[in-house]
């Protein structure tokens, strides 16, 4: 166990500037992600080029989100017991967890049911409208938790406890998810 605690810790720095710089990879990648499919949808069908697109900034997003685990693991690695304890870095595992759960369902559901609908249909405008709705959603929680996760990460230390820090984090969740419902009607009424 000392061995390895020894090796992370010599190639922590190593492991921090991966961990950033998959961040803001992942980050801006998702932010353009969440823009483009926003814009995509406007004329309520998704082209194979847009599809396309989406796919590639979606793998780009994930192989972020494996070298933010990674590196993370490393650093956790580098010294376990202070990182067992540390309220930033479990904070932002939660987030990358969120990220996670929130990347798979935009996908599976926004996503995959945008292709599946038939807009010839006069019913599918309503499973339309469902999928827009949650694909604003799920951008809203995307971008709120890139930018939380990246705060975090760059300030040098939090005075929160985990709750406090989640309470805000969650909050702030919640209060995009609305900001991201009135968005929408105000764009499409």
């Amino acid at each position: 166990m000392e061995e390895m605690i020894h090796f992370f810790s010599k190639y922590k720095a190593v492991s921090i500037m991966m961990h950033v710089f998959s961040v803001i990879v992942g980050m801006g990648t998702a932010i353009v992600s969440d823009i483009l499919f926003n814009v995509y949808i406007k004329d309520k069908k998704i082209n194979p080029t847009e599809n396309k697109t989406l796919e590639v900034l979606s793998r780009i997003i994930w192989v972020s989100l494996g070298f933010i685990v990674l590196s993370g693991l490393a650093i956790f690695l580098s010294d376990p017991l202070k990182y067992a304890i540390s309220t930033k870095f479990l904070v932002k595992m939660i987030i990358v967890l969120v990220i996670i759960i929130n990347g798979y369902l935009f996908w599976k559901v926004t996503h995959k049911a945008l292709k599946k609908i038939n807009f010839t249909d006069t019913n599918s405008h309503h499973k339309y409208v469902r999928v827009r709705r949650a694909s604003f959603a799920f951008g809203a929680v995307s971008v709120v938790s890139w930018f939380f996760a990246f705060i975090i990460g760059s300030i040098p230390s939090m005075s929160f406890s985990l709750r406090e820090a989640l309470g805000v984090y969650i909050s702030a969740i919640v209060f995009a998810i609305i900001g991201s419902q009135i968005l929408e009607y105000k764009i499409t009424h």
